[in-house]
């Protein structure tokens, strides 16, 4: 099992490979982190509360050949972890990636939704998590096994990430 440290860069935040060459279990986890919304905080109740927090992550199936399907993401962090994707999301096709909270970047996009982000939810037990700590995050993977790294954990207001997308450009008609 690896276990690394999550860094918001391009470099592999673990990876793990079975050891055969030519084998089917290449996996590459890049840019892992957890974000929760602040909720609870009053002036007669100083402790913080999160809502569900929300992973994001990006899997990089390595391998020349074989697929390979994540199974399941756990933490000691969370009551429950859950998984927003299809059957058809999880799996990784070698020299593709899936991601959770962040744009799938594959260069052969298919109708299925595989080349699609989906989204991960924390239940976290600790209502005081400190921002600028970490999560440690279990992936489990059909092929590669277990991949554990711990995961960055910050904290947003309510609304404060509701519109990250700029808007288009209004249309134009060109005149003749």
């Amino acid at each position: 099992m690896a276990s690394v440290v999550a860094a918001c860069s391009t470099e592999p935040a673990a990876t793990q490979d079975s050891g055969a060459a030519g084998d089917a279990a290449a996996i590459e986890l890049r840019n892992v982190t957890v974000a929760a919304q602040l909720v609870g905080v009053t002036p007669d109740d100083p402790s913080s509360a999160y809502g569900e927090a929300a992973l994001s992550f990006t899997a990089v199936n390595t391998a020349d050949i074989g697929i390979d399907r994540l199974l399941d993401i756990s933490s000691p962090a969370a009551a429950s972890v859950t998984i927003g994707a299809t059957d058809e999301q999880r799996v990784i096709e070698p020299g593709t990636s899936i991601a959770a909270g962040q744009p799938v970047e594959n260069i052969d996009s298919r109708a299925d939704g595989t080349d699609q982000p989906f989204s991960v939810t924390l239940d976290l037990i600790d209502g005081e998590l400190a921002p600028g700590t970490s999560i440690p995050v279990t992936f489990e993977f059909e092929g590669a096994g277990e991949l554990s790294v711990d995961a960055p954990f910050d904290v947003f207001e309510p609304g404060e990430l509701t519109n990250t997308r700029r808007p288009l450009p209004p249309v134009i008609t060109p005149t003749p």
